[in-house]
């Protein structure tokens, strides 16, 4: 169904969801029941939690450095991270090492109307947002 979250959990529970924009949230999750196969392991509370990131647009080595604090962060002030993105490209078939300032995690999302409360949202090009 358009607009609603799919389950991408089914054998965790959420314990708390970040979502800045769409294709950007965090999930902390924790396990219905504990993943080791080994027979002698004793279950405790920090085999069972889990943590997933979603992050469009950011390179695989910049998410490593990114924590669910940091999506927590970006929302509770309205920042904006920035990554440096190092890579390797060829001008004029010369190799050269350049670096990148890209913008990281950011709850600004550019196509959604955040309306007064904060919350609610309206797409850009709705009919009551011609009104005023």
């Amino acid at each position: 169904v358009p607009g609603l979250f799919s389950d991408e959990k089914p054998e965790e529970i959420v314990m708390e969801a970040i979502a800045l924009k769409p294709k950007m949230y965090s999930l902390k999750t924790q396990l219905l029941k504990c993943k080791n196969k080994d027979p002698e392991h004793v279950c405790d509370e920090t085999c069972r939690h889990g943590n997933t990131m979603i992050a469009k647009a950011i390179t695989a080595t910049a998410k490593k450095s990114i924590t669910h604090d940091d999506y927590r962060t970006v929302l509770e002030n309205q920042s904006i991270t920035e990554t440096t993105v190092k890579s390797i490209r060829s001008y004029q078939h010369e190799l050269h090492t350049i670096s990148v300032c890209k913008r990281g995690l950011s709850s600004f999302d550019d196509k959604k109307y955040i309306l007064d409360n904060g919350i609610d949202t309206l797409s850009y090009g709705h009919y009551s947002l011609r009104k005023s």
